[in-house]
């Protein structure tokens, strides 16, 4: 056990940076405006401030409790980085459809009981519901199917 939880403060720390960078960038790239009269930096302020407000809240209290040791699993990191990182290889060598079957087989192989039928059979799902969603439904022009050869 260690003596303080480590974790908590971690991610809290973390919560701050992120939301006081977010609206120190807004505050110094938008304008503000007024509380009856909102800028296009009133929301990303708001927001960033209020994500260091949860990050205290969740810091401040874990340096006061016992925490545990912290196990670090690489596999899951590396394995949805190399996930994205098909994605946005394949969306526009191969389409839509294929990047998001092979984004989301390739994700299921960071938990390690994931049969490669169920993987598959959610990669399709996946790809269909993808389809119907942004080229059936919104008509964006992405190319569904853009096989190099």
């Amino acid at each position: 056990m260690l003596d303080r939880d480590y974790r908590d403060i971690g991610a809290g720390i973390a919560l701050v940076g992120f939301g006081l960078a977010a609206a120190v960038y807004a505050l110094s790239h938008y304008s503000m405006g007024t509380i009856t009269r909102m800028g296009p930096g009133m929301m990303p302020v708001s927001l960033g401030v209020i994500l260091a407000i949860f990050g205290l809240f969740i810091a401040i209290p874990a340096l006061f409790r016992k925490g545990q040791v912290v196990a670090v699993n690489v596999r899951p990191l590396i394995v949805l980085s190399l996930s994205i990182v098909s994605f946005a290889v394949m969306i526009e060598t191969v389409g839509l459809v294929p990047a998001v079957f092979s984004t989301v087989v390739i994700a299921t192989f960071a938990e390690n009981q994931v049969p490669i039928l169920r993987a598959a059979l959610l990669g399709a799902s996946m790809a269909f519901i993808t389809w119907a969603i942004f080229i059936f439904g919104l008509g964006l022009p992405i190319a569904t199917f853009d096989w190099p050869f």
